[in-house]
């Protein structure tokens, strides 16, 4: 088996795990909003994205450094797992106290708080299994990842509905994320111990300072990431009300919902790229030119089509009460596109060892958004927010694609994408005229139409439709 087929191997493999796990969280989420109404669920999306915020601090990019450096040599694994383990310990303590802290200084009712220190412990407990999983992408065994988080979210969604039906309250209801981060730990470091390397726990504090030099690139950009990913949340649950925050979470749900997509599919190819860096620039160069197309290709109709239809997927999924959600799905579905391909370039970088060019990308991303969201949020309240997150993305576009560029091959952006605009196009057309039909029906047609354009344009090639194939035979 080839690279590029194992690349794709793995890929179909994670894909086709990670929709039963985004179909379970998505069920699991909406229930909750319909359930409960659109200010209780702006209370959980405010806890969800406090913690978050926070979360980065545990990891500070070690999981990233994990993958690069054990992908290069296996036998680092119980190296960096026993050091990394107890790294995480001293981080997590540090981590909830400040969590708790905060959100006290802050003075929130007392029912956010208490959800806000769930997710902070549960937060904890996934962040050492997401230190095993990463020794599994390493090994390039997604496999492993992906079963262990269906086990873990089927858990959890299977306890939440039933608790949730039983008309036990919001608060009774997130308390199964304590579960589920149980259950993630436990199978992890027991897949760990049985498949890859017992971790030798030690205090090498050489090792330390080092790991913390090389991972801190890693951690600033995650933590930039993750500011202009959930500051709106926390501004908007601050500035305007829970009420508004509900109505763009609603959307903002949808839309990560659809991050399986790149997040499988760059899961896959990191190691493989870090390989490359060291053995073939060629074959890196052109590997990073398939995933670029490749993602477009499946991201582009799906914004298309969001955007036309966007009214009926709110009331079909939500119902009435999150109308208002409608014009922040068309703006922010754009916005899995453009973070899709900012996630590819800074893989590249983060590949070639230019995390740092990473970092300052996303640093300057990340204040820019805090700065358009100050600017936005009091004119537009989360419509600003939504516009706020669409222009960081296309100005972290711009800076990581010079960069990759400049430091490794530039990508022929028209001709990867033309062919794939253009289908887009007619399909959006068709769409147009057809949107009063069930909303099922048009997507099916659509997605129909979409790819008999494409390929009739030559958008896909036989080499593509090869590696295609012989992923799929693979899994």
């Amino acid at each position: 088996m080839n690279t590029i087929q194992r690349i794709a191997k793995n890929t179909a493999a994670l894909t086709l795990m990670s929709i039963v796990t985004m179909v379970l969280g998505l069920i699991f989420t909406v229930s909750l909003a319909r359930y409960f109404g659109d200010a209780a669920f702006g209370k959980y999306s405010f806890a969800l994205a406090f913690t978050a915020l926070f979360a980065v601090f545990m990891d500070l990019g070690f999981n990233q450094l994990t993958i690069r450096e054990v992908a290069r040599d296996k036998r680092l694994a119980k190296k960096y797992m026993g050091n990394i383990l107890v790294i995480k310990l001293f981080l997590s303590i540090i981590f909830f106290v400040f969590v708790v802290t905060a959100v006290n200084l802050m003075q929130y009712p007392s029912d956010t708080k208490m959800i806000v220190y769930i997710f902070g412990a549960s937060t904890i407990l996934t962040s050492f299994g997401g230190l095993f999983r990463a020794v599994f992408h390493a090994f390039e065994k997604m496999e492993y990842d992906s079963l262990l988080t269906i086990i873990r979210q089927i858990v959890v969604v299977s306890i939440g509905l039933t608790l949730l039906f039983l008309g036990y309250n919001l608060l009774q209801v997130v308390s199964v994320y304590l579960i589920g981060g149980v259950v993630d730990i436990a199978f992890s470091s027991l897949v760990m111990v049985k498949k890859f390397a017992k971790p030798e726990f030690e205090l090498d504090f050489a090792f330390w300072r080092s790991s913390f030099t090389n991972a801190i690139p890693f951690g600033l950009t995650t933590i930039f990431v993750i500011i202009y990913v959930r500051i709106d949340t926390i501004m908007l649950s601050m500035m305007v009300g829970d009420a508004p925050v509900g109505w763009y979470n609603a959307a903002v749900t949808l839309v990560l919902g659809l991050t399986f997509i790149p997040s499988v599919f760059l899961g896959a190819v990191f190691p493989v790229f870090s390989k490359f860096y060291t053995s073939s620039i060629n074959s890196l160069k052109n590997a990073y030119e398939k995933a670029f197309k490749y993602l477009f290709i499946i991201l582009f109709p799906i914004a298309v089509g969001t955007t036309l239809l966007a009214d009926k997927f709110i009331l079909l999924i939500y119902g009435t009460q999150f109308i208002h959600s409608v014009i922040a799905l068309q703006i922010l579905i754009w916005w899995n596109v453009f973070g899709a391909l900012n996630w590819l370039l800074g893989t590249v970088l983060l590949s070639i060892n230019k995390q740092k060019l990473f970092a300052v990308s996303t640093g300057i991303g990340a204040i820019f958004n805090v700065i358009a969201n100050l600017f936005f949020i009091p004119i537009m309240s989360y419509v600003g927010a939504s516009i706020a997150t669409i222009i960081t993305e296309i100005l972290l576009f711009v800076l990581l694609f010079y960069y990759v560029s400049t430091d490794l091959y530039r990508l022929p952006l028209l001709k990867v994408t033309v062919k794939t605009i253009v289908a887009g196009i007619v399909m959006g057309v068709c769409i147009y005229y057809i949107q009063s039909f069930n909303v099922l029906m048009v997507v099916a047609i659509a997605i129909v139409i979409y790819f008999i354009a494409l390929v009739s344009i030559g958008g896909i090639s036989e080499e593509d439709i090869t590696l295609i194939k012989g992923g799929i035979k693979r899994v």
